[in-house]
This record gives C-alpha cells, sequence and structure tokens, in this order.
C-alpha cells in the first residue's frame, strides 16, 4: 500500500524505504532507539532521506524508562533487577539527546514510554518525585512527552507534574489503558503546548493477540469505532484551534494502519466540508 518503488534486495529497502514513505506522511514514529542508543550517523542518514518539513518522534531508549528489567531472555543477567540507570538525566543528555541532534528541525518529540512500574513506588509518590527532578534536568527547547501503562497514574498529580515542564502526556489507545476518549475526557490530560498520540493495539487486546490475529496487515479487520471517533473528534478540534500535534497509529490497532489513517483523514474532510458549507 505504501510502497512501490523498486528495491533491488532487503537491504536496499531498509536504507532508502523511508524516502517513500516520506512521499505519503509527515512524520514516523522511530522504536529503534528504544532497544539501542541511537547513533548520530544513523540519524543523519534518516534526515537526509525525508523533505524538511518531516518530523521524527523517537522513543527514549529503555535503558532510560525501564525500572526494573523484564525477566525476557534478551536482558541476560539484568533479567529481573532493579535499573540503576532509570531517569538518569545525564545519561539521557549525554547517549540520547546529544545522538539525536542530527535530525536538526526534524526532531519531533522525544517519547519516554514507562512500561508497567511497581505500584509501591507510584502509592509511595517516588515515581512522581524521580520523574520531576529529572523532567526539570532536561535540555530546555525540545518536545519532550511520556507514555505510561499503570492505570493508577492517570491522576491530577501526574498531570501537574508534566504541566510544569512542558510535557505532552500521550494519550493512548493500549491493551489495558484508559480508552483514548476517556484519556481526552480528562481536560487536565493536555498538559503541554503540543499533543501526542499512539493508538497501538484495540483495548482489552494483548499486543501479541493482535500481532497475531491481523498479520499480515493489508486489511482492516477490526473497526475501532469508539477509537476513531474519539481520535476524529480531537483533530478536527485541534485544527480548529491551529494546536499542533502528533498522532502515531500501528498496523495492530485495527490490521492495517495505512487504511485506517486514510478513512479517519477522509472523514474529517469530510466533516470539514460539511462545516464550510454550513457557514
Amino acid at each position: 500500500m505504501v510502497y512501490n518503488d523498486h528495491y533491488p534486495s532487503k537491504k536496499a529497502f531498509r536504507n532508502s524505504c523511508l524516502r517513500e514513505y516520506a512521499r505519503h506522511f509527515p512524520a514516523v514514529g522511530v522504536d529503534a532507539t528504544f532497544y539501542r542508543f541511537p547513533g548520530q550517523q544513523q540519524m543523519e542518514r534518516l534526515a537526509d532521506l525525508t523533505p524538511p518539513h518531516f518530523r521524527f518522534g523517537t522513543k527514549v531508549t529503555e535503558e532510560i524508562t525501564v525500572y526494573k528489567y523484564p525477566t525476557h531472555p534478551r536482558y541476560g543477567e539484568r533479567r529481573g533487577k532493579i535499573n540503576p540507570n532509570f531517569l538518569r538525566a545525564d545519561l539521557f543528555r549525554e547517549q540520547f539527546h546529544e545522538n539525536v541532534g542530527p535530525l536538526g528541525e526534524k526532531l519531533g518529540p522525544m517519547i519516554f514510554q514507562f512500561g508497567s512500574l511497581p505500584r509501591e513506588i507510584i502509592d509511595d509518590g517516588t515515581f512522581l518525585g524521580r520523574l520531576e527532578d529529572f523532567l526539570a534536568e532536561l535540555p530546555q527547547g525540545y518536545r519532550y512527552a511520556t507514555e505510561i501503562r499503570n492505570r493508577q497514574l492517570f491522576n491530577d498529580q501526574y498531570f501537574d507534574v508534566l504541566r510544569r515542564n512542558g510535557v505532552a502526556h500521550v494519550h493512548t489507545s493500549w491493551s489495558w489503558m484508559p480508552a483514548l476518549a476517556e484519556q481526552l475526557a480528562m481536560a487536565q490530560s493536555m498538559t503541554a503546548a503540543f499533543f501526542v498520540m499512539r493508538l497501538l493495539t484495540p483495548p482489552h487486546m494483548a499486543y501479541g493477540d493482535a500481532v497475531e490475529s491481523f498479520f499480515p496487515y493489508t486489511r482492516i479487520q477490526r473497526p475501532q469505532l469508539e477509537t476513531r471517533q474519539a481520535l476524529q473528534k480531537e483533530l478536527g478540534r485541534a485544527i480548529e484551534k491551529q494546536f499542533p500535534g502528533y498522532v502515531f497509529i500501528n498496523n495492530r490497532l485495527e490490521g492495517a494502519s495505512p487504511l485506517t489513517i486514510e478513512q479517519v483523514l477522509d472523514r474529517i474532510l469530510e466533516d470539514r466540508q460539511d462545516l464550510i458549507s454550513s457557514r
């Protein structure tokens, strides 16, 4: 649906498909930077493949955002151990922020994705205290956003920490989180001068199940009507108010993200045309 240029090999596709992608979309979410710190040459290549208006939403490396290493085999000897680098601002500045620098003005939001955190560090205020200290030390003049996977954090204290530091809350559609419409209904959840949405999986559906159910991602298999309606309403409001933001949509949301995007945009354009006509 997206890639129709000729690529002589898989390597050629990996090295240059972003150029073709950027003909259709104005932004991309970069997950690779979550698994390892980015390299400056890597970022330079990405920037070279895209037009001036293009933006990259980069996920900050988990070495900074994971509190306790999961038991997945890829963590080796670190499995199940507390991460000593959790929310280290100096590590972020030296190993992440400096290395995404070659993106220049194409650098969009840097997203801190926090996996499920232990309940005790939420209840006793440890997490929010460390988060506020961390955000206060970040380089100024950039867009930052936080994505959470604990329902207990959807409260005024969490949103206040973000608002004081000009950091956006990432509104999500993710398995066990409150639905997108429910998050957007919280007026206090808009914490910055821009918004970020990541629509990843249907509510109440595990990521692995979505991967298996929706592959090979060639058609919409399970339309998420409530999520679409919430997205369309919020984007319509943002357009009216000229409120900037970023929306990243995964194939695992409905089965084929390019079709989801196309249909949502068609509906928004229809609504705006109806509004113009009525005036």
